[in-house]
């Protein structure tokens, strides 16, 4: 009995040697990237604080509710251009860039393009994703939601940045977040959602140190020469079963428009652009539309790095010249 509580003792103290081990770690990560939080955001950003208690993303449980405008921020916005009712819509994809993300409603690229054209545009782009945020809302479980809301069209506009490959692997899009991060596993072929109703899985999940080892994994793996097919041929694969939910349920070919801002170096982007255009999707890089430094206070905000109002003014004209947009 002796020898019975002594291990029993022994492993008692041992796991709270763990968990204590396991908090300071956390507790210096935290930290560490609490003291850089600033370097690539407006100090208007609130830097979220130390806790386990994570949250799901309302986009992931209320897509429609999600795209309703209600600020300038994070929140999806409401279509543009809807007063062209009787012409057909196009539909944008893509992250903050796509977004707007720091500009007003009228700033944005998707209003730009709306009134140029005098066509209605669903900007369906979410700050911070990537191309698996237009799979989780164009594939057939979440179907029913987005095609109640965003009418047939013949048009889709995927706006690229540099960052949109790591953000595939990422389970929080920043190491200190406490909101989830929308991610897909690829098994047998197919891309598996997180589950994101284990508990268990979420709690383990929400440890620095395991976000600081996804963080890691995911820029080593980008940086990886050697993982390109892999990389490209995963993020095709986003692209073509998106297209392919898109046409289904419309009944129509969709004229598929990829728009590269590479104001960034993009690792990879060759070998994806030539894997897009070789199955059909029509590529362009927005270097080719504005010959200049697109890092300049003209066309990217200084304080936050994303396109200025006047870098869309340019590139809006550029783009329905060079695909023929009507």
């Amino acid at each position: 009995m002796k020898k019975f509580f002594k291990i029993s003792f022994l492993l008692f103290i041992n796991i709270l040697v763990f968990i204590l081990i396991i908090f300071i770690s956390d507790l210096l990560i935290y930290k560490y990237y609490k003291s850089i939080f600033y370097e690539k955001r407006p100090k208007s950003d609130v830097i979220p604080p130390f806790t386990y208690i994570h949250h799901l993303p309302s986009y992931i449980y209320d897509l429609n509710g999600f795209f309703n405008g209600q600020n300038d921020f994070l929140w999806g916005r409401k279509p543009d251009g809807l007063e062209f009712k009787n012409a057909t819509p196009i539909v944008l994809f893509g992250g903050s860039y796509a977004y707007g993300q720091y500009l007003k409603y009228n700033q944005t690229f998707s209003y730009k393009l709306a009134h140029m054209l005098k066509r209605p545009v669903y900007n369906r782009a979410i700050v911070g994703g990537s191309w698996h945020f237009m799979y989780f809302q164009t594939n057939d479980n979440l179907g029913k939601v987005f095609y109640n809301c965003v009418p047939p069209s013949d048009t889709v506009i995927y706006i690229m940045i540099s960052d949109h490959f790591r953000r595939t692997l990422l389970k929080y899009f920043n190491v200190i977040d406490d909101y989830i991060y929308l991610h897909y596993s690829l098994k047998n072929g197919n891309f598996v959602l997180e589950d994101y109703n284990n508990s268990l899985l979420r709690f383990f999940n929400s440890f620095y140190i395991a976000k600081y080892f996804n963080h890691i994994y995911a820029g080593n793996y980008i940086n990886n020469i050697n993982n390109s097919d892999k990389l490209t041929d995963m993020s095709l694969k986003y692209f073509t079963l998106s297209r392919e939910a898109l046409e289904k349920h419309w009944g129509k070919k969709v004229n598929f428009i990829v728009i590269v801002y590479d104001d960034w170096p993009i690792y990879h982007d060759d070998i994806l652009i030539k894997k897009l255009k070789k199955n059909g999707f029509i590529v362009f890089k927005v270097s080719d539309f504005l010959k200049a430094d697109l890092n300049s206070p003209e066309f990217k905000m200084q304080d936050n790095f994303h396109p200025t109002e006047k870098a869309w003014d340019i590139i809006v004209p550029k783009l329905i010249q060079s695909s023929n947009l009507t």
